[in-house]
């Protein structure tokens, strides 16, 4: 939420009109209006009179409200962390079905028990990630995440089947690890307009 709409809500919260504001702060309507309007901005003295007049900081009329609540959203979602669980556990099943490659592995039906443990837990991480795309107001920016994340999840799942197929073990963690971070430092707040908060 831009200054504009703050100083528009601020004062309808205060119950003021436009009048009443103008003459409170010696400067005429129309003044009011741009910059309810977003058609101008009022200088820092007038900000700081407007500030007192509706019982609030000059800080708060001009935080982005819309920017602040995402960010919440995308830290009380745990948005990252559903990214990190996600390669974790794709991990855990590449790891699980080398293992099962081989014919004299002992114990098999724990490893298969473990599979479908691992599986259904990659199901759910990327079911969370899904979900955290509807926190993402604007459309078209949505419809880009959808496609950046899905393009993500390909090559995640392509380290994983060459992890599986060359058993690469710890160098295919690292890759896969090593993708992850890429995603979550570079691609997302770049591309994705998702700047994670701590």
């Amino acid at each position: 939420m831009a200054l504009n709409d703050n100083l528009k809500n601020a004062r309808n919260r205060v119950g003021m009109s436009q009048e009443l504001v103008a003459e409170q702060l010696g400067i005429s309507r129309q003044a009011v209006t741009k910059w309810e309007l977003g058609q101008s901005k009022p200088s820092a003295k007038n900000l700081q009179a407007l500030a007192e007049l509706y019982r609030t900081s000059s800080d708060e009329l001009l935080v982005d409200k819309q920017q602040k609540s995402t960010n919440l959203i995308l830290r009380k979602n745990l948005t990252k962390w559903a990214i990190i669980f996600q390669s974790a556990f794709m991990y855990s099943c590449t790891q699980i079905i080398f293992q099962l490659r081989h014919p004299n592995y002992p114990d098999k039906d724990f490893y298969r028990g473990a599979l479908i443990f691992s599986f259904a837990l990659l199901m759910l991480a990327s079911i969370w990630m899904a979900i955290n795309h509807r926190y993402e107001l604007d459309k078209k920016q949505r419809q880009k995440n959808v496609n950046i994340e899905l393009g993500y999840c390909c090559v995640q799942t392509l380290m994983a089947l060459l992890t599986i197929r060359f058993g690469m073990g710890l160098v295919g963690l690292i890759l896969i690890l090593s993708i992850c971070l890429v995603y979550i430092l570079y691609v997302n707040p770049k591309f994705m307009n998702r700047k994670f908060t701590k």
